[in-house]
């Protein structure tokens, strides 16, 4: 594939037309998907999304008309700060909880104006040279586009995040370690056809969510694929606490909760670890979605029984 990306093509008009439908197709389907994320904090992740994806076709739209009129242009430094917004989406994602998702955008962008930190520098001496920031900071991007990956390859939306991976490596492995090639617009192309490809896979549903679960099951898995293997750990570190601490007789894995039979036990005691599990479940996820979302997945717990109103989740 990057044999591929390494393929002699001229930036032109031609490059920027392509550019320019892959550009559309793509806004049209991330226009689409916002529909499922309503309710959630995840909102704002999306528009990181929409922002990356306008920044980079139009960087390669931009250099294809430049070129097309003959005017001169650093390919190298607007194809560098285009790169940098791919890693937008998935810092978003990791602050996404409340009270502070708003706030932690903040920090997005002060970590974006960092990532551009090597054209800034660029320009700030006024040098037309190529970006050129190092070993250090190249394995600074790979550790990067590692964690993003390894956040959400895990979910039913592996295929995007693998698409996405394999597009910011495309896009930044010219300042890695032990590499001198620099990135082409052909390279440029083949991540936008990747993250075309990433995003109707997400649009789809990824892999898909298995039938016929029980309503904790299902929130769960649907908060596990959403969020990301960060927070879903979080949550399950918590559940699994409470449900040590409270003697619940169950635990939470990755594909969702186990059931100890307790021998003895009356059937009172059993619906009781169910309404005080889905009354953690609903305390936990309320921090990222509302209760519409949880409304659709879980039945409200039934805070007359004794003890639930005083349950600590």
């Amino acid at each position: 594939m990057f044999l591929l990306a390494q393929l002699k093509l001229d930036p032109g008009w031609l490059s920027a037309l392509a550019s320019l439908l892959m550009g559309l197709a793509g806004v049209v389907l991330l226009w689409r998907g916002r529909t499922a994320l309503q309710g959630t904090t995840l909102v704002l992740p999306w528009a990181w999304s929409l922002f990356a994806w306008s920044a980079l076709c139009g960087s390669e739209i931009a250099i294809g008309l430049m070129h097309w009129w003959q005017a001169s242009v650093a390919d190298d430094q607007i194809r560098y700060l285009a790169a940098m917004t791919l890693f937008c989406p998935q810092l978003s994602q990791v602050g996404a909880k409340r009270p502070q998702w708003i706030a932690w955008q903040g920090v997005v962008a002060i970590l974006l104006l960092v990532l551009w930190a090597p054209v800034i520098q660029v320009w700030a001496f006024n040098s037309i040279g190529h970006v050129a920031p190092g070993w250090i900071w190249g394995t600074f991007l790979a550790a990067l586009v590692l964690a993003g990956f390894l956040n959400n390859f895990p979910t039913r939306f592996s295929p995007t995040a693998l698409c996405l991976a394999i597009a910011q490596f495309n896009m930044t492995y010219t300042y890695l370690p032990m590499t001198t090639s620099e990135v082409t617009v052909t390279g440029s192309l083949l991540a936008m056809a990747l993250g075309l490809i990433g995003i109707g896979s997400a649009i789809q549903g990824g892999l898909g969510c298995p039938e016929n679960l029980r309503a904790e099951d299902r929130a769960w898995i649907d908060f596990r694929d959403s969020f990301g293997a960060f927070w879903a750990a979080r949550v399950m570190l918590r559940v699994n606490d409470s449900a040590a601490r409270y003697e619940w007789g169950l635990w939470l894995s990755w594909n969702g909760f186990h059931q100890v039979e307790i021998v003895g036990s009356h059937a009172d005691f059993r619906d009781g670890v169910r309404e005080a599990l889905i009354t953690c479940l609903r305390k936990l996820l309320g921090d990222f979605v509302d209760e519409a979302w949880l409304d659709a997945r879980l039945p409200r717990a039934n805070n007359q029984k004794k003890g639930l109103e005083d349950m600590e989740a």
